[in-house]
């Protein structure tokens, strides 16, 4: 008999040792805060755009050379031959400025008195007086120079405006023969040549197509950056600005800065994204870089790889007892508190259900706070487990949940240069890099959690 009850005793001890802690799932919230809802971010990008080959254009455009003539029976008549030499292109900061060397020939005839005699045309009634400049002797010099406003219109087309400054004759054509200085003739008439070249000259430069360059911009930012495993980069481009036009004489360039409006956001998921045409340019405002606002959208999923990878397999003993942490599942949240799930084996097995407020430390670190037993759990461990209340369960969880983020926002950041230095389009290249990379706030959701991340940086584009 003794031997039976003792036997008996042994066997209600070990299965009660084994027996599995069933506790009941508790309801989460399904209210979802959503999103933060931030005011846009700006990017102000200075643009440069090579106009080597604009110029070269222009040069090859314009012709190398012109000729007229003024035929009259009484007075002066002539005939003019002009060249020029190769553009000088010397940008000034607000005008394209070129100057340009020419030189002419010049034939005259003069004819003191004519009669209509023999024609209705009528005849010189002596021998005309015939005499030239640059013909058989040096061609006489002149230095004309073009000054070109530019602009962009609000569809981002360049609007020029070409200006004749400069004409002047180096080398007087002064005719003794018959005391004419023929200097004033050759400015008139070349000057209405040089003059018509003005709207060629818009033209070559108003071809030059920076609206389709920005289009390409446009597109690809409207295109979300992988964050190489970390999630998707919508930048959401909502509207852009341009500065006046500058130039460099140095580099032939022209420069400009884009101001870029947008509504980033971060998120784990992919978002189908409605595209969006190139708007018109709104009011420009100067800034210099980027600080952008970004709302980042998380599936509990992210934190249940942070959990299990640092707590899966965990081992905590106390006195002759001890629980083995198997795995761990977020299941929502209630008032803003994660809701835990814990499948754990040891000296128990089972699953109970924990409760911890996650934040964000300066330091950019994800920590739990408050961890504690759910109402359900505590009531179910205190009738079949009461050692596992004690603190040092908690403790270690509490601390295991300690997460430090800076390698991720390192491997972000790193992610987010990799996408800023890229060909956009043929002949534009995009260039930039993100200093600074924080993160602050976080609210829970249904089914995601909610962060703002703070990105810094500067970007440059380049256009030829």
């Amino acid at each position: 008999m003794r031997i039976k009850i003792l036997y008996g005793f042994v066997l209600l001890l070990v299965f009660s040792s084994c027996k599995t802690i069933d506790i009941a799932k508790p309801t989460v919230s399904s209210a979802d805060t959503g999103a933060f809802i931030l005011p846009p971010s700006q990017i102000n990008i200075p643009v440069e755009i090579d106009l080597t080959s604009q110029l070269n254009d222009v040069e090859k455009s314009l012709p190398k050379q012109f000729e007229g003539k003024q035929e009259q029976c009484e007075g002066v008549s002539f005939s003019y031959r002009f060249i020029r030499e190769p553009i000088d292109f010397q940008l000034k900061p607000n005008a394209l400025y070129y100057e340009v060397d020419g030189k002419f020939e010049l034939k005259l005839n003069y004819c003191p008195k004519c009669h209509e005699l023999w024609d209705e045309k009528g005849s010189c009634t002596v021998p005309r007086i015939y005499a030239s400049c640059g013909f058989g002797e040096p061609m006489r010099k002149v230095k004309v120079a073009y000054s070109t406003n530019v602009s962009i219109t609000d569809a981002y087309r360049f609007n020029a405006s070409t200006k004749l400054k400069k004409f002047d004759v180096l080398d007087p054509c002064e005719i003794t023969v018959f005391k004419y200085d023929a200097t004033s003739q050759v400015e008139k008439q070349v000057r209405v040549q040089l003059e018509a070249l003005e709207k060629d000259i818009d033209k070559q430069i108003e071809d030059v197509d920076i609206r389709s360059s920005l289009q390409d911009v446009w597109k690809q930012l409207e295109e979300p950056m992988d964050l190489s495993g970390y999630g998707l980069l919508y930048l959401n481009p909502k509207s852009m600005a341009l500065s006046p036009v500058s130039f460099e004489n140095s580099f032939k360039r022209a420069t400009l800065n884009a101001l870029l409006t947008l509504q980033p956001l971060i998120s784990t998921n992919n978002i189908t994204q409605q595209r969006s045409a190139l708007p018109n340019q709104t009011a420009y405002k100067s800034g210099d870089g980027f600080q952008l606002a970004i709302s980042v959208k998380a599936s509990y999923d992210s934190i249940n790889r942070l959990m299990n990878q640092s707590m899966m397999g965990m081992d905590i003993p106390f006195h002759n007892k001890h629980i083995v942490i198997d795995s761990l599942r977020v299941l929502g949240q209630q008032d803003q508190k994660l809701l835990i799930e814990v499948h754990f084996s040891g000296s128990k097995k089972g699953v109970f259900y924990l409760v911890g407020k996650p934040s964000i430390t300066a330091e950019q670190h994800l920590v739990m706070l408050d961890v504690a037993y759910d109402l359900n759990s505590k009531s179910i461990l205190l009738k079949t487990a009461k050692w596992m209340f004690d603190k040092r369960i908690l403790e270690e969880l509490r601390k295991a949940s300690d997460y430090d983020l800076n390698p991720l926002i390192q491997e972000t950041k790193a992610s987010i240069n990799q996408q800023l230095n890229t060909t956009l389009a043929d002949g534009v290249f995009l260039s930039g890099k993100a200093d600074q990379l924080s993160i602050y706030n976080l609210v829970l959701g249904a089914t995601d959690f909610y962060m703002i991340a703070l990105v810094s940086g500067n970007m440059k584009l380049k256009m030829k």
